[in-house]
């Protein structure tokens, strides 16, 4: 069963942040990080349980993460009954585990 995707604020100023950071790189490689999302958010929308579970307390909904092929990123997603909220954009290195706050 299909899901939607919607990224909350914070996923969203990320994944242009990200984008943004690519770009400057290198002109075509924030377009490729985009399209390597964009990939992920049709896998997890189409298979909502493919991500590994994140065992966290006290949240409400399962949360969930799978890696982009081509980017050092993990996609955080939280599962509801009708949508799956993009949780974060987050380095699978730096940081890892900041976005935890967001959703406890």
């Amino acid at each position: 069963m299909t899901k939607p995707v919607r990224p909350n604020e914070f996923a969203e100023e990320e994944i242009l942040h990200e984008i943004r950071w690519y770009e400057r790189e290198r002109v075509g490689l924030g377009d490729r990080l985009w399209t390597d999302i964009q990939a992920i958010t049709q896998l997890i929308s189409d298979y909502p349980q493919i991500g590994r579970v994140v065992r966290l307390s006290r949240v409400r909904g399962t949360i969930r993460r799978f890696p982009l092929r081509h980017f050092p990123f993990f996609v955080i997603y939280r599962e509801h009954p009708d949508h799956l909220e993009l949780v974060a954009l987050a380095p699978m290195r730096r940081k890892p585990n900041y976005w935890r706050s967001r959703v406890s």
